[in-house]
Order: C-alpha cells, then sequence, then structure tokens
C-alpha cells in the first residue's frame, strides 16, 4: 500500500485528497493541516441569523470543476443561482449600473457603455477607434492595463476593467498578467485587429444559453461544499498539525509530523509555507518571490429602513482608491434569496488591495467606523449597523505579474526534477477563484499517482 501525504486541508488540499482515493484506492491518504479546522479560506459561519460567507460566496459555473465536484458529492440538487444578475461601478461619487454587453470589463456594445454614464462621451470616442483598428496580435504576456490602455483607452481601463478583474485579484491591473488573471481577454488580443470586435464574438459563443447562471452556490453557503468534500475523503485529516519539514529518505519522503514515510507527498499550502518546505530545490526561491495582499472582509447587519438605496443589485465596485477604503460591497440579502429579509440587511464589505494596505492596520471598531462614514456616502446608510463581523485573511491573495504562467511551468518542472514524487499546487499557482483551485487540486493528484 503505497502513503501519499497532502500538506493543507483547503480547497486545494481537500480536492487533491479526494482524486487521490479515486486514482489509488489503495492508498493511505493523510491530510495534515496547521489550523484547527479544514476549508482554508473558504468558511462559513452564523451571522444575524443566517449562514453567511466569510470568503468566497460563489463559483463561476462556466469553469465546470466546481459544478462537476458538487454533483459528484450530491449537491447538485442543492445548487442556486444569485437573484440578482447586475451589479454597480462607483465612479465619480455614483453608483452606476455595470452594462451586460461586456467581458471582463471590455464593452462589447459601445452604446450601451455610454448610456451607462460609467465612461465619459471623450472616452467612449476613444473605445470607438478600436472597431477600425489594426492591432497586431498580442504575443507572449504583458500587464492587463497596458494591453487595455492602448486599444480601448486609460478611462475604459481604468472605470472598468480594473475595478472587475482588480477586484477579483485584490490587485492592480497595471501590474497584472493578462494571460494569468484574464485568458479570455488574452485569447481576444491574441486575434489582434479590434478588441471590442473579438471580445463580442467571445461572449456571444459562451452566452448561447442565456438562462445558465453566471454563479452558483450551495443554498447553505461555500462552506456546505467544505462539509461535504471533508465527508467524502478517504482519508485522516490531521488538523492542528503543521508540517515543518520535509526530507528525502531514499525513494521516500519523510515528515516531522508523521514518523512514518510517503510515497508521494502533495503541497498545497500558501506560496511561502510550501517554500519552506522545499529544501535546497530553485523552487523555494520562485515561490517565496511571488507577491502576497491581504484583505479584510467585513460583513455588517443593518436595518432595512436605515439604508436610502434600492439595493436592486448584487453589489458594487469602487475605481481607484481614492474613494477610501471600500474596495467592493455585496449586497448579500439581495444577492441571494436564502439571505433574504424584509427588515435586515446583510453586506459584506472587502477592503485591501495591492497597493493599498491601511484597512489591515485599523482594529476592528476603526475598521467598522470608516466603513460605516463610507456608507453612508455610498448607499445613503444612516446609522449604525447591529451586528458587524470582521474577517481577516492575511497574505490570502497572490499577485500574478507578467510572466507567471511560465513561471510556474518553471517551478513545477523544477520541482519534479529535484524532488521526484512531490508536487506542488494551490492559489500561488493555477489561479485562487474556487473552480481553479478545485481543478489543479485533482489534475495534481491524478498527474502525481495516475
Amino acid at each position: 500500500m503505497r502513503r501519499v501525504a497532502v500538506i493543507g486541508a483547503g480547497l486545494t488540499g481537500l480536492s487533491a485528497a479526494y482524486e487521490a482515493n479515486r486514482v489509488a484506492p489503495d492508498a493511505e491518504v493523510v491530510v495534515f493541516e496547521a489550523s484547527d479546522r479544514p476549508g482554508g479560506r473558504v468558511r462559513t459561519t452564523a451571522f444575524a441569523g443566517h449562514l453567511v460567507d466569510e470568503g468566497a460566496d460563489a463559483f463561476l459555473v462556466r469553469v465546470p470543476d466546481a459544478v462537476e465536484l458538487c454533483e459528484e458529492l450530491g449537491l447538485g440538487d442543492e445548487l442556486v443561482a444569485p437573484a440578482q444578475r447586475t451589479a454597480f461601478i462607483r465612479v465619480d461619487g455614483k453608483l452606476r449600473r455595470l452594462p451586460s454587453e461586456q467581458l471582463l470589463g471590455v464593452p462589447t456594445d459601445l452604446d450601451a457603455l455610454a448610456a451607462s454614464g460609467i465612461v465619459t462621451a471623450a472616452g467612449v470616442e476613444v473605445a470607438r477607434r478600436d472597431l477600425e483598428a489594426a492591432h497586431e496580435p498580442l504575443r507572449g504576456d504583458a500587464p492587463i492595463g497596458e494591453v487595455i490602455r492602448e486599444r480601448l483607452g486609460d478611462e475604459v481601463h481604468e472605470r472598468l476593467v480594473a475595478p472587475l478583474i482588480g477586484g477579483i485579484n485584490a490587485g492592480d491591473a497595471d501590474h497584472l498578467s493578462i494571460r494569468a488573471c484574464a485568458p479570455q481577454l488574452a485569447a481576444a488580443a491574441e486575434q489582434g485587429g479590434s478588441l471590442v470586435a473579438a471580445a463580442a464574438r467571445m461572449r456571444a459563443r459562451s452566452s448561447a444559453d442565456p438562462s445558465r447562471p453566471v454563479f452558483n452556490a450551495p443554498r447553505g453557503g461555500m462552506g456546505v461544499v467544505i462539509d461535504r468534500l471533508t465527508k467524502a475523503v478517504e482519508a485522516e485529516i490531521r488538523t492542528s498539525t503543521p508540517v515543518r519539514s520535509l526530507q528525502r529518505d531514499g525513494t521516500r519522503w519523510t515528515l516531522d509530523a508523521d514518523p512514518e514515510p510517503f510515497d508521494r507527498v502533495i503541497v498545497t499550502t500558501p506560496a511561502p509555507v510550501a517554500a519552506s518546505l522545499l529544501g535546497r530545490s530553485e523552487a523555494t526561491g520562485l515561490l517565496a518571490a511571488i507577491p502576497l495582499v491581504s484583505v479584510v472582509m467585513t460583513t455588517l447587519a443593518v436595518r432595512r429602513e436605515r439604508i436610502d438605496h434600492p439595493l436592486d443589485g448584487s453589489g458594487f465596485l469602487v475605481v481607484g482608491p481614492a474613494e477610501g477604503i471600500i474596495t467592493a460591497c455585496s449586497f448579500s440579502s439581495s444577492k441571494w434569496d436564502h439571505l433574504s429579509n424584509p427588515d435586515n440587511v446583510v453586506l459584506r464589505v472587502s477592503a485591501g488591495r495591492d497597493g493599498d494596505q491601511q484597512a489591515l492596520s485599523m482594529s476592528d471598531a476603526e475598521l467598522t467606523r470608516t466603513i460605516e462614514a463610507e456608507l453612508a456616502d455610498m448607499i445613503g446608510m444612516h446609522g449604525q449597523a447591529s451586528e458587524v463581523r470582521v474577517t481577516r485573511w492575511v497574505d490570502a491573495f497572490p499577485q500574478y505579474r507578467p510572466g507567471h504562467v511560465e513561471l510556474v511551468a518553471e517551478i513545477e518542472a523544477t520541482v519534479s526534477s529535484d524532488l521526484p514524487g512531490v508536487a506542488v499546487a494551490g492559489a500561488a499557482m493555477h489561479g485562487l477563484g474556487v473552480p481553479a483551485c478545485i481543478g489543479q487540486g485533482r489534475m495534481t493528484a491524478r498527474a502525481l499517482l495516475g
């Protein structure tokens, strides 16, 4: 019988253990987790009479890994789509509805863009020039901002693309890799010519069924996936058991957390922890060099009569840092029917991004006061929240710089060469969204054990 160690019981690690059971059913799989619970940054807890997520609250449907896993776990019938399909962007001191005719912020209907008021008339005219432009096809990698500014102008980038992609990654889109963070836009830019036209073609192909939801989540929150996955994994999950050393023992590997050697090891921890385990491998420096950003998620329960805005959307994004510390706000009780309450509103407010970490230095009380003051201006909230929960996700968002795809390929090749039988996966590698973490966990297990 082979022994397989999975280091880290976040979504990637649990998915890797689940797949290891399928690929090598005769193997003994042991999962090591430093904290006192599995799930990593996926966590759902009681708040204001509901179960409300503290991290990710949904997953993309068009990337199939999360949907497929949920169906395998018997959660297919429990998946729900957001009740609201539109959102707002805070620009020039107002909340303006985001046009649906866009692909990751790249507008595919310039008349709809003009009507939205998000971009000025001059900015729309700059974007219109793209329709007749003979742009060279994108070759290699580049910062998202460089590609969008050149083709569609500064306003479309700063007021649409950057808030959307930067919000997903807690990053600055002028420094994020287009291939790693926005592969759809990279594929559109690779076609050359008009980026707007290429994005429109791609959007038309992906929107063949308009009734298909963009996002899904279990009715009880994303923690349901962790609970079900933990039960489905035929492995021993050892919480409060950090792994601090990984040593080669002939053709096997020993961990300081277990006296018996392992035949295969899958490392799914954050990049700095993974780097500390790889010893003298050159992959250590490569992993340690990936920048990390922290965010704070503040959840508030507010009496409905204390908010003037109709909250007729899923939430809003904020353009640039000048508005304050808030980067995004989800109208959770409008977004999800199972959180709806006519008397109380649940809001999830994000703060912290690349280049702006001031929210992390605030106390919970100071952070709450600042957020309440900003919400007073943004959605007409008056008075204080009746309940508040602050969740600090420290170093939770790896930043994919240009060249990240090649960097990850080098890390994987180096680990395979220097540490045979060991593999590395996780949010720092192939994507930090729920489907990406599930997909790479399962793929890594198949590659290492298949």
